[in-house]
């Protein structure tokens, strides 16, 4: 006789895949004929934009569009002209188990780029993006529930994870007009303007997620004396993101992608004030996570008949927690500067890796610097600096670089770059549970040589399920016959009947 187990429903997201990849665009570009020779590039930098995302079998697939700008000095050898590129891409990676229904959570990031020159009207461009995705499959499994069958008996686990729940997105626009401080000076043209989003806060209101961050966008431009300036500005902005998620919601995992920026130079009021209109579009990738309680069969045995549990693993990944922990680094680039114009950073390659108790997370940042010499020469420079950061075991890092500063030295140019890591903790809990009990009623167990009373000693790591089990009783008669209320302390003597 076959004697099932299974309960209630689980419903639960699992990841399937995780997994970060990278594409590499190159195009060649013919300068506008309004634009004058190129006679040095100075720098390459831009902003990536996210078009799709979509799965199929063995394969998932983000498309997006790198928007570049080429900083250079014209043949005239003075002031700085730009040169927009646009780079489409599409960026692919493979897995067993990529199906064409799983839930897409993806983010992109330009992860270098840089420019040539083939001759003085023709430069090659190349672009590197980086992609974070990550897919989850919804999974469904059965709680395993003990059930009352006489001479048989089942052990329950009590369990309480907090698992994904949904994925939801909202795309939004947000617009904001920005004065440009006091003492900056009047915008001529606006060579190259960046943006970067970052999320402070994520709450439940009912089945929603609110979401609370800051767009910091970075401008370089020239003034109307045609000296090069750069300012920065922060733009606050709050989303409501529908979520399919119900019961005890915890925590959210918010993931922003920019799907386009329009910096425009304008006026505030009647003055010859200047400012700042910054449109930006974008969307918010939202994993739920809710606190799913849940109870299994971990053990059975019959004081009668012969059984055969029907046993299966189940394995989770749980959220464990969230943490942020502040760094820096600092890279000294050789240059014989006397100001600064321009400083960029861009995240590279990155890679988890094992260490005692945990692991070490480590970054390549990219930091290039546009300065002008004694003699007045617009030039440029750059140096590759690493981080490293011991972090905890099963922990997923998402880098956040801030504002960074720079000054300048006797033949060197040193810049501190401020970093935020953003830690997710999981943890895998595997259950072994029994989903059956194949029950051998035409056949009794024989227990002629089993004394119908034990006595022995409570000691560790043996509960009364354990004692129970080990001498054909009954937790219930355990406790009756020793006047127990709960586990026995260790060294207590006691008395285990055997079921008749």
């Amino acid at each position: 006789m076959n004697f099932d187990l299974k309960g209630d429903k689980l419903c639960y997201l699992r990841p399937v895949f995780r997994r970060r990849f990278v594409r590499e665009e190159t195009v060649e570009v013919i300068v506008p004929d309004a634009q004058p020779d190129i006679l040095r590039i100075l720098d390459t930098d831009g902003m990536v934009f996210m078009r799709s995302k979509d799965s199929e079998a063995g394969r998932v697939t983000v498309t997006g569009t790198a928007e570049l700008t080429v900083l250079y000095v014209p043949e005239s050898g003075s002031g700085v002209k730009k040169l927009n590129v646009s780079i489409p891409f599409s960026t692919d990676a493979e897995g067993a188990d990529i199906t064409s229904d799983q839930l897409i959570v993806a983010r992109l990031s330009l992860t270098s780029a840089d420019a040539r020159t083939v001759n003085p009207r023709k430069v090659v461009v190349r672009a590197e993006i980086g992609c974070e995705a990550e897919l989850y499959l919804t999974e469904t499994v059965y709680n395993t529930a003990p059930r009352e069958r006489e001479n048989v008996y089942f052990r329950g686990e009590d369990r309480t994870m907090t698992l994904p729940a949904a994925v939801n997105e909202k795309t939004f626009v947000f617009t904001d007009q920005v004065r440009m401080p006091a003492g900056s000076e009047d915008i001529g043209e606006i060579l190259r303007a960046s943006t970067e989003l970052s999320v402070e806060s994520a709450r439940a209101v009912g089945s929603k997620a609110m979401v609370k961050g800051n767009a910091l966008t970075r401008i370089l431009y020239e003034s109307r004396e045609g000296e090069l300036c750069r300012e920065s500005f922060t733009t606050p902005f709050s989303q409501i993101v529908d979520t399919d998620a119900s019961g005890d919601i915890r925590d959210f995992d918010i993931r922003m992608c920019l799907t386009g920026v329009y910096v425009n130079r304008d006026r505030m009021d009647a003055s010859a004030t200047d400012a700042l209109t910054v449109e930006i579009h974008a969307v918010a990738q939202c994993v739920t996570f809710r606190q799913t309680p849940a109870t299994f069969v971990t053990d059975a045995y019959s004081t009668r008949y012969p059984i055969v549990p029907a046993v299966s693993d189940c394995e989770f990944e749980c959220l464990d927690g969230r943490d942020t922990k502040s760094s820096s680094v600092t890279a000294t680039i050789p240059a014989a500067g006397a100001q600064i114009l321009a400083v960029s950073v861009k995240t590279g390659s990155w890679a988890l890796r094992p260490a005692d108790g945990g692991a070490v997370y480590s970054a390549a940042l990219n930091v290039s610097v546009i300065y002008r010499d004694a003699a007045g020469e617009i030039l440029s420079s750059g140096r590759k600096t690493e981080l490293e950061e011991p972090v905890g075991p099963e922990t997923s890092v998402e880098l956040t670089v801030g504002e960074p500063t720079a000054s300048v030295l006797d033949g060197s140019i040193e810049v501190r770059v401020p970093l935020e890591l953003s830690l997710t903790a999981t943890r895998t809990v595997t259950v072994r549970r029994i989903e059956s009990v194949e029950i051998d009623e035409d056949t009794k167990l024989e227990l002629g040589d089993l004394p119908n009373l034990t006595v022995t000693r409570a000691t560790a790591g043996r509960d009364l399920w354990e004692l129970a089990k080990s001498h054909m009783s009954t937790r219930e008669l355990i406790r009756e016959i020793n006047g127990l209320d709960g586990e026995p302390e260790e060294g207590r003597v006691l008395l285990i009947p055997r079921c008749v």
